[in-house]
């Protein structure tokens, strides 16, 4: 994904986030209720087992300090400097969302879906005292992790967003979070990365790949 397409990406998400606050989160939310999907074993575990292996459970911001000190380190030898640019910007990127997210949520003060589901009561979602669903902590940690990859290996895109989907759905499926929850962290993450990627990232790995594949004349 190019600097351009983060932008775009941001900008969707943004989008479906200002729609989804008055007229998708509640309705989804009490079809998911009423579904009986709200305690599919797959999501839950499947969560779990993505916070163990990434580190989450142990600090949300161990991956990207990890890879910054990383990256700052091998930055210092000339022939792994491009390696450690690259794991340097995907660690900053990673910290960064993850903190914008975090301290986010406690400006909003937004009730959980459950919250409001048990409490029956509407009328209270924003600014409430304990409230912490907005913006979306795991998607924010996620999408901070792998939209850079995603930057720097544009051909293996899909396969590296699919753990970020899948926790998103999770996030939404669980009633842990509401749509907008996890779409605004999206663009939170999106702009970040768009931002690095202009300051501090190495150029896309396949770029120059795709690049010479187009202009590589097969003779007939």
């Amino acid at each position: 994904m190019s600097r351009s397409g983060l932008v775009r990406f941001a900008a969707v998400t943004a989008l479906f986030t200002l729609v989804a606050f008055p007229a998708i989160d509640r309705p989804v939310a009490e079809f998911i209720r009423a579904s009986g999907w709200e305690g599919a074993w797959i999501f839950s575990a499947g969560t779990a087992l993505f916070d163990t292996i990434s580190g989450k459970n142990l600090s949300k911001f161990l991956p990207g300090l990890a890879l910054a000190v990383a990256g700052g380190m091998l930055m210092v030898p000339a022939r792994f400097r491009r390696r450690g640019t690259a794991l340097l910007f995907v660690g900053a990127a990673h910290v960064l969302s993850t903190l914008i997210c975090g301290m986010s949520k406690n400006v909003f003060g937004r009730l959980r879906p459950f919250e409001l589901l048990e409490a029956g009561n509407w009328d209270q979602v924003w600014f409430v005292a304990g409230g912490n669903s907005f913006p979306s902590g795991h998607a924010g940690y996620y999408f901070g992790l792998f939209l850079p990859l995603v930057y720097l290996f544009p051909r293996r895109r899909w396969a590296l967003l699919a753990i970020p989907f899948f926790i998103a759905a999770a996030r939404i499926i669980e009633n842990l979070h509401f749509l907008s929850d996890v779409t605004a962290s999206m663009a939170v993450a999106a702009v970040i990365t768009a931002v690095l990627a202009g300051a501090l990232a190495p150029a896309p790995r396949d770029s120059g790949r795709e690049d010479r594949d187009q202009l590589t004349v097969v003779p007939q």
